[in-house]
């Protein structure tokens, strides 16, 4: 090989190298959270810089007004970037790279009259360039073209790196736009989870306002009715007390759909009045956060059983009643204990109106009713998904 040859080869080399680097530049930038203006004005210069063409421009299609508006470039006069469009038909050069979706290279655009001249080219004297298209999720985006003032003849090397830059400016693109379009549904997510959770607290707040009415007028209907069918009253007024308490927790709570269970189970029992200062209520509860429609149904078995124990378990002895709350099963369900230490039940238990309502409760969270026989008192424990 001659020393023509060898000259020749290590400028090939040489030109090789620049395009490798250019492209790996653009493969370790783009895909980051540069903009997309600045990636298309790095990515111009780039192509500027290792071609050592000083005019390049990035053309962005336009489908609303069906043209190809000049983003980003380098090496021309003021206004032209952000401003000058380009014709997308077949006898522009940057049209027909856009129709065929093939590179486009012009030796001379003055000769053969193929080509009608952009005003543009003309202002600056371009005689030769190379279009490809910038594809993006397959789809066209745009066209990258380069632009020389002298004639030059644009080899398979050039072509072949300028396809490659543009279709990685292409998916670096992409990239950026799947980025965008995340963060705006996450946005608009949380707009719709805010807007969401005002509405529930609206319905629940109306709900709680509603369940405060009707635990007034039973009052009032108690002081109507006679007095055996006082106790009824008291049975039902206890039962909608207890959807009420769950309601004022989870107005108040950080979940528009969850309680801490642990917290409305005190409540709750801090409302029942056993009416006898004989006896205590203690509860032992695992915070824990679980949806409302788990957390009422549990509740009114509560209420139930703890308002069985008062009038049954005792006679006018003194006695003592725990609730125990404890998660199980990774966290996955709940058991919830009623106990007494007073004269203890049958097993199986006579299943009066009360037990009729805990297992229909338990029925409803897909949950478990197990009567234990203990030494002293009675013992219940319902186990029940905690998730939804």
């Amino acid at each position: 090989m001659g020393d023509g040859d060898s000259h020749t080869a290590d400028r090939m080399l040489a030109r090789w190298g620049d395009y490798q680097r250019a492209l790996q530049s653009l493969t370790r930038i783009g895909p980051g959270n540069m903009p997309p203006a600045r990636l298309l004005a790095h990515a111009a210069a780039q192509v500027s810089r290792v071609t050592h063409i000083k005019h390049t421009k990035i053309m962005r299609y336009r489908p609303d007004t069906g043209d190809l508006l000049i983003e980003a470039g380098v090496g021309w006069n003021e206004g032209v970037v952000g401003h000058t469009t380009l014709a997308i038909d077949y006898w522009s050069p940057a049209g027909r790279a856009f129709q065929t979706a093939a590179p486009i290279a012009i030796y001379d655009i003055n000769e053969g009259g193929e080509y009608r001249i952009p005003q543009v080219l003309r202002e600056h004297g371009i005689v030769s360039l190379l279009n490809v298209p910038v594809m993006m999720d397959g789809a066209i985006w745009g066209v990258l073209e380069i632009d020389s003032p002298r004639p030059f003849a644009f080899d398979q090397w050039d072509i072949g790196f300028l396809v490659t830059f543009a279709n990685v400016l292409g998916t670096c693109l992409a990239l950026n736009d799947a980025k965008q379009q995340y963060i705006e549904s996450q946005s608009a997510l949380a707009r719709n989870r805010e807007e969401f959770e005002i509405r529930t607290r609206e319905l629940q707040h109306r709900f709680k306002n509603n369940l405060q009415i009707i635990i007034a007028s039973l009052s009032i209907k108690q002081k109507q009715v006679p007095s055996e069918l006082r106790e009824h009253l008291d049975d039902i007024v206890g039962r909608v007390q207890a959807i009420s308490l769950a309601q004022d927790l989870l107005s108040g709570g950080s979940q528009p759909s969850h309680v801490e269970f642990g917290q409305y189970l005190r409540t709750l029992v801090a409302s029942i009045d056993p009416r006898r200062t004989e006896l205590t209520i203690e509860v032992q509860a695992e915070q824990a956060e679980i949806p409302i429609d788990r957390a009422v149904p549990a509740g009114l078995v509560v209420n139930e059983l703890v308002t069985n124990s008062i009038k049954y378990a005792f006679d006018n002895n003194s006695g003592r009643i725990w609730i125990r709350f404890r998660v199980i099963s990774n966290s996955s369900e709940g058991c919830l204990t009623v106990e007494d230490d007073g004269k203890g039940m049958d097993l199986p238990p006579k299943k009066g109106l009360g037990l009729t309502l805990v297992e229909g409760f338990a029925q409803q969270i897909q949950g478990r009713i197990d009567y234990a026989k203990i030494d002293t008192g009675s013992r219940t424990v319902l186990c029940f998904p905690v998730v939804a």
